[in-house]
């Protein structure tokens, strides 16, 4: 078996022009990342928001509303934006 995946590492060399496979993956990620236009700013989001999601899940299991509101400032959401009051309904309901 492990020659199989050998020979698959290989062809794939051979087809990309000797570039390794892990080179080609990374190659792949960022391309797919600035298909979406945004490139660096939409990994940021996505970083933050990963950030954002535990703290607020931490928070709700606790029902902790300062952690909360301290989670939604540190994502960026503004406190007079449509989504702070979605995720303090979504809090208050959680919590009840």
């Amino acid at each position: 078996m492990p020659k199989k995946k050998e020979n698959e590492s290989r062809n794939v060399t051979e087809e990309s022009g000797g570039i390794d496979r892990e080179v080609l993956d990374v190659i792949h990620e960022e391309k797919r990342k600035l298909a979406g236009g945004a490139g660096r700013e939409s990994a940021q989001r996505e970083r933050i928001l990963k950030i954002f999601s535990g703290k607020a899940l931490r928070a709700i299991q606790a029902k902790d509303a300062r952690a909360f509101a301290v989670a939604l400032r540190e994502a960026n959401v503004s406190e007079d934006s449509p989504e702070w009051k979605r995720a303090w309904e979504f809090f208050r309901s959680s919590c009840a």
